[in-house]
């Protein structure tokens, strides 16, 4: 006789990439909120450059741009998911906050006042948005190699612990500027 104990082994299964899954989506929207200025400007130029928006008022857009990222930051994750629901299936692996920002984009932001047209299909509009996005991921990544590395250093500092967070978290702030004022504007 074989035992079956297939549900626990599935369940912790399961429990395990939900987790990386929460993981991964903390270290995204702790990115994204890190680097929402930059993002934003390069997001702008980006849009504009590559012709994909057309408008007669730059500072409006960027202005709507912007109120759009701070909408993804704050939002809870059940709106975020349902925000980008009608788009999750437009690419195979996407970033959640480049979907987000093409949803806004092509939901919101195409009946604003200072947006005369956008062009190009979803997936065009994605690929431009993602480019900006994974570029200042990629500087994050190194940026955050370079302040764990420096963490490491400190003898007293455990990985994962409160104050280890804390001392991160401090160390970031002092690369790029406070957080919590620029997202809750």
């Amino acid at each position: 006789m074989h035992t079956r104990d297939s549900g626990r082994v599935h369940d912790k299964l399961v429990n395990r990439l939900e987790r990386q899954e929460k993981q991964r989506a903390y270290k995204q929207g702790r990115f994204f909120k890190f680097k929402l200025d930059d993002i934003h400007g390069k997001l702008v130029q980006a849009l504009l450059q590559e012709e994909i928006v057309e408008t007669d008022n730059v500072a409006a857009f960027s202005s709507a741009l912007k109120k759009g990222m701070k909408k993804a930051v704050n939002s809870s994750e059940f709106d975020f998911t349902y925000f980008i629901s009608p788009i999750r299936t437009l690419v195979p692996r996407p970033n959640p906050h480049s979907l987000y920002m093409t949803q806004y984009l092509m939901e919101v932001l195409i009946n604003d006042p200072a947006v005369i047209e956008i062009y190009g299909t979803d997936e065009d509009v994605y690929h431009v948005i993602n480019k900006v996005v994974s570029r200042s991921s990629i500087q994050f990544d190194e940026m955050e190699r370079e302040i764990e590395a420096q963490l490491a250093r400190n003898q007293k500092l455990v990985p994962g612990s409160a104050a280890y967070q804390v001392e991160k978290d401090e160390l970031f702030r002092k690369k790029v500027g406070d957080v919590k004022q620029e997202a809750s504007h």
